[in-house]
């Protein structure tokens, strides 16, 4: 249950981001299962892109160390265990908006990727608890959560990172627009959260996606937008 109904600048910027790290564990876990898959059934060419979009520095040489460093390298941002410690951080100092209950979800999924860490276990498929424990974390975040602005904060951050990860691969133009539109209905119910004229930048910019996806220049335009977006 909710104790507190005032939320601070600081505890906002938390709620925020706890949203847009737990789906990114999420997210990072689906289209690591997709990437798996083509490392196990093609040739390097058939996911070196998909490799490069995942890891943004770019710092793993062989399938094995792509793997294991994407689950379990807490040193790089981009992997799914240093975006579930981030979650976890957030989540810790926000006790008096989550329910203890609700937190044990991240301590959990930390705890079974620790151990898999230990035992170099780089089987993408141990790790579907963790995606079933974020699905169960929002789950008890709608039941648990009483004060809106709370929920709307984290769903915030949720949205704006499917929005970012959907573009950064390729999906189709229906889903981002559906996406955007989530964001957009979010953002209406905090105001002070966003700055509307880059809102309006990037409508402006989504109403051309299908022309120009696959434009580099654009799409690293409409991703800086979308990742200023949000104030907190």
């Amino acid at each position: 249950m909710v104790r507190n109904n005032i939320i601070s600048a600081t505890n906002a910027n938390r709620l925020y981001w706890l949203g847009r790290y737990e789906e990114r564990v999420y997210l990072t876990l689906h289209l690591l299962r997709k990437c798996h898959d083509k490392m196990i059934d093609g040739e390097p060419d058939d996911y070196n892109t998909f490799w490069r979009k995942l890891d943004s520095s770019n710092s793993y040489t062989t399938r094995e160390e792509f793997s294991f460093g994407m689950m379990f390298d807490d040193k790089n941002l981009s992997s799914v265990l240093a975006a579930q410690l981030a979650a976890q951080d957030n989540a810790m100092m926000l006790r008096g908006y989550i329910a203890t209950e609700t937190l044990a979800y991240l301590e959990m999924s930390i705890a079974l990727m620790r151990r898999l860490k230990e035992a170099r276990e780089m089987n993408i498929t141990a790790l579907q608890p963790v995606t079933d424990w974020s699905m169960a974390f929002w789950g008890n975040c709608g039941e648990r959560i009483t004060n809106r602005k709370v929920i709307v904060l984290m769903l915030a951050g949720r949205k704006l990172e499917n929005l970012d990860m959907f573009i950064r691969f390729d999906y189709d133009a229906e889903r981002i627009m559906e996406t955007f539109n989530t964001l957009v209905t979010h953002l209406n119910e905090v105001p002070t959260l966003y700055d509307n004229h880059v809102l309006e930048e990037i409508q402006n910019m989504l109403a051309s996606y299908t022309e120009n996806c696959y434009n580099t220049d654009y799409r690293d335009k409409l991703l800086k937008l979308i990742n200023i977006l949000v104030r907190v």
